[in-house]
């Protein structure tokens, strides 16, 4: 067991979340064996403030701290708002309708405390379905800087709520709220081909992420894809510049 010596900001953006799916996000945080934390649950859907706003008090903990925004400006903007309020030496991300396993955030402040030359860190994933279906999702382990950056040819390497970045490896770098559904992918570009941060995947799964019922609309996928030439375009003009 190590030490809580510490302190770890975990960052949730909430978006007119399920009252029920809301409730076991919350409660696999709390239930962390790892304890030190500050936990920022961010609300992006501010004409839902009170319903969700009573759930979150409801559990009563000193280290939640409810930011209500007034307008919404989509989940990278939210995301960003919890960073920039952190204080923590680790900055966890976490979805508001997925669930770790209770041992994640010691897993993953014990490999960046013995590993200092990482920036982030991930894992690998179950997905489960409301049937109760689940299948395993499975992210690369690297090893090396051009292991690393190869990966990223391959997809996204990395699961957003799954993350945990070293606050001093993201500097000023954020999502960038231009891309609505892969800024997480264009964060870990940019964190891996411009400043030459080190990340992997720790080789457990330590989240289980939600799949719906209710299926991605084609214009998300349409808009997903998009957005992925587009930060595959990029990554490819970088790494010949690197090179």
């Amino acid at each position: 067991m190590i030490t809580n010596n510490i302190k770890l900001s975990v960052v949730m953006p909430i978006y007119q979340t399920y009252e029920v799916y809301l409730r076991e996000a919350i409660k696999c945080v709390l239930e962390q064996t790892y304890s030190n934390f500050e936990f920022l649950i961010i609300n992006d859907s501010p004409q839902d403030e009170l319903r969700l706003g009573q759930v979150i008090a409801s559990f009563n903990d000193d280290r939640i701290i409810f930011i209500p925004c007034t307008i919404n400006n989509g989940i990278a903007s939210a995301s960003n708002i919890g960073i920039d309020r952190s204080q923590g030496s680790f900055i966890a991300m976490m979805d508001h309708d997925d669930i770790c396993i209770p041992t994640r955030f010691e897993q993953q402040v014990k490999f960046l405390e013995t590993h200092p030359n990482f920036g982030f860190v991930g894992g690998q994933a179950e997905g489960f379905y409301p049937n109760g279906h689940s299948v395993r999702l499975n992210y690369p382990v690297s090893s090396s800087l051009n292991e690393l950056k190869q990966s990223f040819f391959n997809g996204v390497p990395f699961l957003n709520p799954s993350i945990m970045f070293r606050k001093s490896a993201l500097n000023t770098l954020r999502y960038n709220p231009h891309y609505k559904v892969c800024a997480d992918y264009d964060l870990f570009a940019r964190l891996v081909f411009t400043q030459n941060i080190l990340a992997t995947n720790l080789p457990g799964v330590i989240l289980r992420y939600r799949f719906h019922d209710a299926s991605t609309s084609l214009n998300n996928y349409l808009v997903a894809e998009q957005e992925t030439n587009e930060i595959q375009q990029w990554i490819s003009q970088h790494d010949k510049i690197m090179g």
